[in-house]
């Protein structure tokens, strides 16, 4: 079926060749696909639709056709236009099925004859969608309803540990959320591997944090306290190495990154128990004293210490040595993170600060993959 390379033949040549084959197979495609139509016309007279129980004749036509939906509509599309140089062109091979169907939308939404014309001859497939979509009426009717029906649904899993968030909101509106995510977004330091949408995700997670620490500037920037109590079972916690046994009170099960991030802060009480009860309970005394805090703050110059970040936006102390490690609050163990290094890096993907670093241009080691190897790799903003 599938002819081999001819080396004795030029490699532009070959190309030419392929290519003129290419378009005289499509424009044969066209030819038929016209010829199904003006069948197909016929057809829809006769309501075959109706006689074998489909819904409509688009139906009809992608079950019996096995096509898809939208191949479907465009034929029947074709089938029911009055304007039979429609078919004429299509037989001729000048247009494809996509380009008649949307010739005919044009034409529906109010076009001219000779906007029509001016589109089949000199715009790409594209540009005609986006015209047709130009001239198509909203009415405030239309636009009401497509404001009443927005909506967002905000899902946690069962044990909390994972939130799903889908909805649909008015087309202005989409657009303000939409440049506003990819604008804080496109602030955020370069992490390998990380997709646009876990971007997103973590920018609309930074967007909500601003109302609720005041943003960037508040006094005491971080993580508002959104935990109050932590409870750690030992007896659970300790065998799995906090991977279970961590939980709030309200019944949200954290997993070591989320707990070691809460154990940074200070900012929660930790309740350790056993099967004899409670028998340690941290004090949120244990957070970062203020002059410390207010100190670090002045040494790292206002802004996060990653070597080529410098960002000043919900700055945080981080404990390079960890406090469940020992870490203590001496201003040689701490250092000044952007929230996006702080949360984000550190404490979701797991990067550590290279402790031979600089002090003002650190490094982040140590990232894992989640289906790979741990690797030692220094990234900068």
């Amino acid at each position: 079926m599938f002819e081999s390379w001819d080396a004795g033949k030029n490699w532009s040549e070959k190309v030419d060749e392929l290519e003129r084959r290419v378009l005289a197979k499509e424009a044969e495609i066209s030819r038929l696909r016209a010829e199904q139509a003006a069948d197909l016309r016929i057809l829809d007279q006769l309501q075959v639709d109706l006689g074998d129980g489909d819904r409509c004749m688009d139906d009809w036509v992608q079950a019996h056709l096995d096509v898809s939906h939208q191949t479907a509509a465009r034929l029947i599309q074709v089938a029911r236009s009055s304007d039979r140089d429609t078919v004429e062109k299509m037989k001729s091979g000048s247009w494809g099925l996509d380009r008649a169907s949307l010739l005919i939308r044009l034409a529906q939404a109010g076009a001219t004859a000779e906007q029509v014309a001016d589109a089949a001859d000199n715009y790409s497939l594209g540009r005609i969608y986006g015209l047709i979509l130009e001239l198509r009426e909203i009415s405030p009717l239309q636009e009401q309803a497509s404001f009443e029906d927005r909506y967002l649904v905000i899902q946690p899993s069962l044990d909390s540990s994972m939130y799903k968030l889908w909805g649909q909101i008015h087309g202005v509106d989409g657009q303000i959320v939409d440049q506003a995510l990819r604008l804080r977004a496109s602030s955020f330091p370069n992490i390998p591997d990380q997709s646009q949408g876990q971007l997103l995700a973590d920018a609309l997670t930074d967007l909500c944090l601003d109302s609720l620490t005041g943003g960037s500037e508040s006094e005491e920037p971080g993580r508002p306290v959104v935990v109050a109590e932590v409870f750690v079972d030992a007896t659970v916690s300790a065998p799995t190495y906090g991977e279970a046994g961590a939980t709030t009170s309200s019944g949200l099960r954290l997993g070591p990154n989320t707990l070691a991030e809460i154990l940074c802060s200070g900012s929660s009480r930790v309740i350790y128990s056993d099967s004899n009860g409670p028998f340690k309970v941290s004090h949120r005394t244990e957070a970062i004293p203020p002059a410390i805090r207010a100190f670090v703050l002045k040494r790292d110059r206002g802004q996060c210490s990653i070597e080529g970040c410098g960002s000043r936006h919900r700055l945080q102390p981080h404990h390079i040595k960890e406090q469940h490690a020992g870490g203590d609050h001496h201003p040689d163990n701490l250092i000044t993170l952007c929230w996006y290094h702080h949360h984000v890096a550190i404490h979701q993907l797991g990067f550590t600060i290279d402790p031979d670093s600089p002090p003002h241009r650190r490094r982040l080691i140590g990232w894992r993959p989640i289906n790979g190897p741990p690797i030692r790799l220094a990234i900068s903003a």
